[in-house]
Parts: structure tokens; C-alpha cells; sequence
């Protein structure tokens, strides 16, 4: 039986040697898309291409993309382990054609593939095309040896790819392996509910060959693009089930060594049926959290974190179906690994850093889940008390969104109570909460979509001219005017050439100015990349038509922002260089950002620096800037790069050649961003604080040049006016500063010794007040005026104290008073009292509703309070009526 890795290296090889370039993949958290959470598919990184901006000139291009479809319009979350064909994380083997080979090549290249390399029977094989396609449909009968019947068409629904609603598209032919009965094959194949591209899950779809050939227009309606594309994908989870003869993906070796070792550490045997499903959601699950977190997302409560953290949670909860009562997951990695190293090497390099992200996360939820548990266990108990056989949809979303409960785990856990959820219900809520995630990102897309752009020039991308020039000539490629919250007219532009950086690898887009020819400034307040296309944003005092921007324009960056931008961006790479000195090897980058004001750096560390650590980092940072070492910049194949010790970071995606930027003797690092010409432009480096970012990640922030030289003055004249104040020199002012709180002390001291003897001499004229009642017992209901919360509570100790000290019988006291804008109601009683029928409790509790507050205790003391201090009188009023008819009782 051929193994995972062999049909994955075959696929491969069959392209190459049909000169395609292997395109490495992609990291699944996407680097230059703000609309993607994850990359769903295999053609996402050569978007731009499609777009029209084919900078690396690929022709041809073959690749097994990760792929990660968890929200959004392929959110398959709650049917992984349901079914056995559904997955959060799965690769995407494809191959595609950049303007080169069409369809001919692509129909008979598949087919060589399935049927002569892996074998693949042709009986079982079935294709559809698009209705329209002929030219399709006869080279399938002319060119490949299938039965014609085999060939069947089918509409736009089934056969018709588009990238957005206006944009490339084209139709596309599917190929299909019938895993069924072979006696019944005729019956059903061409059924339209029972056959092929229908219900019936025996026919697998497991290759889509995309001819994107035209390009829709806003009216609808479709015209010829200039050249034609290829771009096809099979899903290597459902290829690999197919060739090694097994009915569910689950039981390839992609998925069996993590159900090997999950039955090993639980003790449990796997079940192929529904009694499987904690193994098949952890098994899948564990994969996406390793090359998630591998590719820089970290667990968290937004965005792609969220998903995490949904995942993790979802796979930890179904472990406690197999007996696991403690963090488990962490010791699957290795597993995963051993499986699938060999291909994605950058997960082998981080297991330590997996290991210890997700174990921390595991300890985490722990609490999390006990909390959820006696959650769910009190919505039981409420829908019992009612009658109900249903948990509302509120409930079950409420587990879900506080709690991180998938609804399958609560329909299973409600079922196990003999209860039903109310799924119509929950749904809704699921879809409102989308539809406001949704909302939110309006505003982060910023016009980004294939639609509305205007082309004046052909382009195949944009050159990036700034690493040597400030300002340069330009030709406007395409414009689309966006929505603007600024009086301005807002616009995205894409350029010939640039001397602007696009935001990349942490480091801030640049800004300045494009000047046209008639004297017209627009200033470009942003630049960055999307699907690798260099987007300009640019604001105008007037509404700009083609005529303006059709001319040569001049663009100039900002010198000073960019000078700054470089300061920090070079001392990052010497804070990297530091903090692995000081602190270890297992020091990586997780992140950055560089900008005109700072720098922020996020790196793998499992506890707080100390003080002393961080003085040695800054110490060494600055010996590095005064030593004025030359920084220098060079283009290397990336192998040779790496082999020399050059540090990249986790997730980014690298070409075939890439730029090395060295600082001598202290730094090598793959890096695209701007710097100095030597450490000594950086001027001071001031640390401003650290801080942990998640488990396992700790954030230094930082500033150089002139930012740090201003908040240093800054600091000094704090200091001279602090020395002002106190009358004393900067040499003796940490000395004055504890003589100060020393004396405070001592006052704060005297205060409440003074304070204890008032609530006590006050509090005896309560005792004396309600000595004078008369009936069962003594009672006094006293409205004791503002106080702070330290006297407050310090009185009503006193009342409480002194009824214990004294042995004050049968007597109860209830005070009020106003305490930091808020009513504050307390009560005391002897025990012959609440002998009485008096209870503390239910009186500061009945108190409390006069001022829109609770509270409570036991009988003999017991304190409430409330917002609104207003209402105090009444309810002393009403306190008073209580404890007079009790009394009189």
C-alpha cells in the first residue's frame, strides 16, 4: 500500500517533470490578505497572478497548500468527526498554468495520473463538465480512453467557478471515484439525487480542474480574458483514502498514528461508528492546532485566535468522553510530527514551543470547563423544575460563547439527561453573531475585492524601487475610488513602480505624496500588500478622474518617517540578536511591529525577563549602536541563506532568492524591511516595558533616535519638578520619597486608631438608643450619615464586636450610610434576637431593594447595598416596620 508521503511526493514529481516550478506552501495564517482568517485553498497565494500581477513570472507551478476551513463560508467545525470526510485542517494538492498550457494538457495530465501512476481503476471514474463546455467534454472522448457516458454535464451551480461576484472565472471539470457496490453503479450513477455530483456520498469528488478562461463584467456578462489559466485541486486527505482501498479518511496513515496513540493513553479501543467521534474530532483537531500555531496564531479571544481556542476547547472536551481528566493534547504532538515533518519541516523546528502553547492552554480551560460543567448542570435542574424537555437555543449558545461547548458536545451531554437542544435556536444566534463579525470586517477589507478597479496600463507588478530611492517617476496601473470617513475623496492605486515599502514582515507601510503633472498633490497615507499586489491609499482634496492619474505622476516618500522606520526596524534584528544571547537559542521572533514611533517584539520565552536580564539585553543593544557596525543587505537562494545561519522568521512566506540583512559579527536575518547603513544611526536604544502576550510569548517594546532622546527629557523634567516639590536634591530623592510614605503610614495609623475610638463611642449610643425600645427585644435603625469604605466597615465591626464584648441581650442593629456614591446597609443581632424571629439577612436584603441593590448573610450579621443612595430613608422606613412588628409579636 502506498503511503501518504509516497503519493504526496509522486503527485509532485509528475508536475516537475513536466517543467513545473514547486511552489512551496503558503503558512495557513495569511501574510498580505486582512479578508482571509486562514488560506482555504490552494490558489490563494497566487491570487495576484490571476489579478493580473504576475511578478515572479511563474509559468507553471505545482504545490501541497495547508489549508485550514473553520469559519466563514466553509465552516465545517460542527460536522468534523460526525462524518468521515470533513476536516478543519487538510492539505490541497494542485497544479496550475499561468497564461502556458490549457485545457488539453490539464484533462490528460489527470488522467495519466489517477489511472496510469496510482492505478486507479477506470471503471470507477466518472468527469462532469460544464454545460457549456464542449470544447472540454470532446477532449475527454478524444484524448483519455474513458467511457463516453462517463462524461456528464452540469450547470453553473456544479461547474462554474468564480472568484468574487465581478473578476476571473470560468468553467471547471470534476473528476469522480465511485467507492460503491458495483452491482448498483448503473442504477444510480446518472440519478440526479443518487448519482454522481448528487446526495449519494459513495461517488467522491477528487479533482477539480479549473479553466478560468473570462472575466464577468459588472452587467453580468462575460468577456475573453487576454491569456488563460489553469488552476486545479484535490484534496490529498480524500486521494489518500482512495488509494490505500479504505472507506473514511480517518483511516489512512494521515490520521492513524494519532488514534494509535489516543488508544494507547486512554486505554480505548477506536470505533469506526459514532462511538468513534472523540477520536476522530481530536485526531483531526491536533493537526490544525500544530500548523496553526507553527504558522504564528496564537490561542485567543478574537479573530483566528478565537478559532483556536474553539478548537483546542472542542478537542479537550471531547477527551473527557475517553476517560482524560488532565492536559493530554500536548503529548500528541509528537505524533503529528513523526507524520508529517518530513513534508513541513517548520513544525519538526517548533515542537517545543507547540508543546508548551498548547499544554498551557490545556491548563487554561481546565477551570474554564468545571465552570461550563456546573453551568450546564443547573440548566438541567431549570428545565426539570419546568417540565422541559428541550435546552433553549439561549442556553446552548450561552455554553457555546462563554464556555467554548460546541453544540454536539451539549446535544450529546443534554441526550445523556434525556433531553433535546432547541438547534433552530441556537442557529439563529450563531448566524447573528456572524452577521456582526461580518459587519466588523467591513471596515478592515477597505475596498479590497477584485471589483470596481479601473485599468489604464498593463502591468506585470509592481517594482519596489526604495530600498535605493526616496522619490521617482510613476504610471497609475489601475485606481478604484473606496468609501471614506474624511471629507476627502479616498483611493486605491497600484503603480508601475514605487519607492514606497508595502507593509510586510512587521514594518509599517510608507507615507508621503504623488505629485501629477499639473501640480495636483495626493498624499498617500498608507501602503500594503494584498494577494502581493502593492496597494497605494491615497487621499485628494477633489474627485480624480482617469485623465489625471493617465499622466507620469511623481512619488516621494516621507525621508523623516522612513529614517525612523529604519532605527527600529534594524534594532529589532539586535534586540533578536540580545535577547537569544542572554536568554537561550529557543529565543524565536512571534511577531513585530515597526513604525515612526517604536518598535514592538514578540518572541518565545516561558516566563517574565528579569531586571537584571533586561539591563544586559539593553546594555548589549547599545554597545552594538556605539560600536557603528555596517549593516549590510545582499540577495541569496534561500538554502544557501539558511545554511549559513540566517534566522527566519516562522510563518513568512520566502521565494526562491531572498535578502539577507547582516549586522557583522552580531546578526544574519531574511528580511525585506528598510535599515540603516550602521548600527550607529540607531542612536538610543531605550527599553519601555515587558510584558507576556500569551502563553509561552513575551512582548518587548522599545524606542531609538530621536523618541527616545524626547522621552528621556521628558523624564528628566519630571524628575527636577518631583525634586522641586519635595525640596530635595535627585541624589537624596528616593530617600525623601520614604521618609514621605513612612510619615503617611504613621498617620494612616494614628487615623484609624482614632476612628476605631469614634465608631466606638458612637456605636455605644446606639446600644443606648435601643435599650430604650421597648418589646421582645431591643432594637435601633440608624441612618449614620457619608463615610469611606474603611469606616464604614470599620463601624459596623464595632457594632458587631461590641454586641459580643458587651453580652448585649436580645437586641438587634441596623445601619445605613453613604459610601463612595453608593448605599451601603448593614445589620447585627445577639442570638436571642434572631431567637425572636429577626434574621440580618432578610432585613439588609429588604433594605437593598429601596436602593436597587442585593445582598445578604446569615442571621446574626449581614451586609447588602445598592446605586442609588436616594432611596436610603425608605428603606430604613420599611426596616423599622419589620423589626416593630417582630418585636411586638
Amino acid at each position: 500500500m502506498k503511503t501518504s508521503k509516497e503519493i504526496r511526493s509522486e503527485f509532485i514529481k509528475f508536475f516537475t517533470d513536466r517543467a513545473h516550478q514547486f511552489v512551496a506552501s503558503a503558512p495557513v495564517v495569511p501574510q498580505d490578505d486582512p479578508t482571509l482568517l486562514f488560506t482555504n485553498a490552494g490558489m490563494n497565494q497566487f491570487k495576484s497572478i490571476f489579478l493580473g500581477d504576475n511578478s515572479r513570472n511563474l509559468r507553471r507551478a505545482v504545490n501541497s497548500q495547508k489549508c485550514m476551513r473553520v469559519s466563514g463560508k466553509h465552516n465545517d467545525l460542527e460536522e468534523v468527526g460526525r462524518d468521515h470526510y470533513h476536516h478543519t485542517f487538510f492539505e490541497m494538492l494542485g497544479n496550475w498554468s499561468f497564461g502556458d498550457y490549457y485545457k488539453r494538457e490539464a484533462i490528460c495530465w489527470a488522467w495519466e495520473l489517477l489511472t496510469q501512476v496510482w492505478k486507479l481503476p477506470k471503471e470507477r471514474l466518472y468527469v462532469t463538465v460544464h454545460d457549456s463546455d464542449d470544447e472540454a467534454a470532446q477532449i475527454w472522448r478524444e484524448h483519455t480512453d474513458i467511457a463516453p457516458d462517463r462524461i456528464m454535464k452540469f450547470g453553473d451551480e456544479s461547474n462554474f467557478w468564480e472568484m468574487c461576484e465581478t473578476g476571473p472565472c470560468g468553467p471547471c471539470s470534476e473528476i469522480h471515484y465511485d467507492t460503491g457496490d458495483e452491482s448498483t453503479r448503473e442504477q444510480t450513477f446518472n440519478d440526479p439525487v443518487l448519482g454522481v455530483n448528487g446526495e449519494n456520498a459513495r461517488y467522491r469528488e477528487l479533482w477539480n480542474l479549473v479553466f478560468i478562461q473570462s472575466n464577468r463584467c459588472k452587467d453580468g456578462s462575460l468577456t475573453p480574458l487576454p491569456a488563460k489559466h489553469v488552476d486545479t485541486g484535490m484534496g490529498f486527505e480524500r486521494i489518500v483514502s482512495v488509494i490505500q482501498g479504505v472507506e473514511s479518511n480517518y483511516d489512512t496513515d494521515l490520521f492513524t498514528p494519532v488514534i494509535r496513540k489516543l488508544e494507547s493513553m486512554s486505554g480505548r479501543s477506536y470505533d469506526p461508528d459514532e462511538k468513534g467521534t472523540p477520536f476522530r474530532v481530536i485526531a483531526d483537531h491536533i493537526r490544525a492546532l500544530v500548523f496553526a500555531v507553527t504558522d504564528g496564531a496564537f490561542p485567543s479571544n478574537e479573530g483566528r485566535g478565537y478559532v483556536l481556542r474553539r478548537l483546542l476547547r472542542r478537542a479537550y472536551r471531547f477527551g473527557r468522553e475517553l476517560g482524560f481528566r488532565e492536559p493530554f493534547l500536548h503529548k500528541l504532538i509528537p505524533t503529528v510530527i513523526d507524520s508529517m515533518g518530513g513534508a513541513f519541516t517548520e513544525i519538526t523546528q517548533r515542537r517545543a514551543y507547540l508543546e508548551e502553547v498548547i499544554f498551557s492552554e490545556e491548563q487554561r480551560f481546565d477551570s474554564t470547563l468545571e465552570q461550563g460543567l456546573e453551568k450546564f448542570s443547573a440548566m438541567v435542574e431549570n428545565a426539570g423544575k419546568k417540565g422541559q424537555k428541550i435546552l433553549g437555543g439561549n442556553d446552548v449558545f450561552a455554553l457555546y460563547d462563554t464556555y467554548g461547548f460546541p453544540m454536539d458536545l451539549t446535544r450529546l451531554m443534554a441526550s445523556e439527561q434525556g433531553l433535546a437542544i432547541d438547534e433552530e435556536g441556537y442557529a439563529s444566534l450563531m448566524e447573528m453573531q456572524k452577521d456582526r463579525a461580518r459587519e466588523a470586517r467591513k471596515g478592515d477589507e477597505s475596498g479590497l475585492s477584485p471589483e470596481g478597479w479601473t485599468e489604464l496600463k498593463a502591468t506585470e507588478g509592481t517594482t519596489f524601487v526604495g530600498y535605493d530611492q526616496n522619490r521617482c517617476d510613476i504610471n497609475v496601473c489601475r485606481f478604484k475610488q473606496i468609501e471614506s470617513d474624511q471629507a476627502k475623496a479616498c483611493y486605491l492605486l497600484i503603480l508601475d513602480k514605487t519607492p514606497f515599502y508595502a507593509e510586510a514582515g512587521g514594518q509599517m507601510g510608507d507615507r508621503g505624496s504623488l505629485r501629477t503633472s499639473t501640480d495636483k498633490e495626493l498624499v498617500v497615507t498608507d501602503t500594503f500588500k494584498w494577494n502581493e499586489l502593492v496597494i497605494h491609499k491615497v487621499l485628494s482634496g477633489s474627485v480624480l478622474s482617469e485623465k489625471d492619474l493617465s499622466a507620469n505622476l511623481c512619488a516621494e516618500i516621507d525621508t523623516d518617517m522612513r529614517e525612523s522606520i529604519r532605527r527600529n526596524h534594524t534594532a529589532t534584528h539586535l534586540l533578536q540578536a540580545a535577547l537569544r544571547k542572554v536568554l537561550g537559542e529557543h529565543v524565536q521572533q512571534s511577531g513585530s511591529r515597526v513604525d515612526h514611533r517604536g518598535l514592538r517584539f514578540d518572541f518565545t520565552h516561558f516566563k517574565a525577563l528579569t531586571k537584571s536580564e533586561l539591563r544586559e539585553i539593553v546594555h548589549l543593544v547599545n554597545e552594538w549602536v556605539m560600536a557603528d557596525i555596517p549593516v549590510s543587505t545582499e540577495v541569496r537562494d534561500v538554502a544557501t541563506a539558511r545554511a549559513e545561519g540566517a534566522i527566519a522568521l516562522f510563518g513568512e512566506k520566502y521565494g526562491d532568492t531572498v535578502r539577507v540583512v547582516s549586522v557583522e559579527s552580531v546578526s544574519k536575518e531574511l528580511c525585506g524591511g528598510t535599515h540603516v547603513l550602521s548600527t550607529g544611526r540607531i542612536g538610543l536604544f531605550h527599553l519601555i516595558s515587558e510584558e507576556s502576550v500569551s502563553a509561552g510569548v513575551r512582548r518587548l517594546s522599545a524606542i531609538t533616535g530621536k523618541e527616545s532622546v524626547g522621552y528621556l527629557f521628558e523624564k528628566e523634567n519630571l524628575v527636577s519638578e518631583v525634586t522641586t516639590v519635595l525640596k530635595t536634591g535627585e541624589d537624596r530623592l528616593v530617600g525623601r520619597i520614604k521618609e514621605i510614605l513612612e510619615t503617611v503610614k504613621m498617620l494612616e495609623s494614628k487615623v484609624k486608631s482614632l476612628s476605631a475610638a469614634k465608631a466606638a463611642e458612637s456605636v455605644e449610643g446606639l446600644f443606648g438608643e435601643a435599650q430604650r425600645s421597648r418589646g421582645k427585644f431591643a432594637y435601633v435603625v440608624k441612618d449614620i450619615g457619608e463615610l469611606d469604605k474603611e469606616s464604614f466597615a470599620g463601624f459596623t465591626n464595632a457594632v458587631s464586636d461590641g454586641i459580643k464584648v458587651h453580652g448585649i441581650a436580645d437586641i438587634a442593629v441596623v445601619v445605613a450610610a453613604r459610601v463612595d456614591g453608593r448605599a451601603m446597609f448593614a445589620a447585627a443581632a445577639d442570638k436571642g434576637a434572631v431567637s425572636k424571629g429577626v434574621h440580618c439577612g432578610e432585613l439588609v436584603k429588604a433594605a437593598a431593594k429601596f436602593a436597587d441593590g442585593g445582598g445578604g448573610g446569615n442571621p446574626v450579621r449581614a451586609q447588602a447595598g445598592g446605586k442609588k443612595p436616594s432611596g436610603i430613608p425608605d428603606a430604613l422606613k420599611e426596616v423599622n416596620t419589620i423589626l416593630s412588628q417582630k418585636a411586638q409579636q
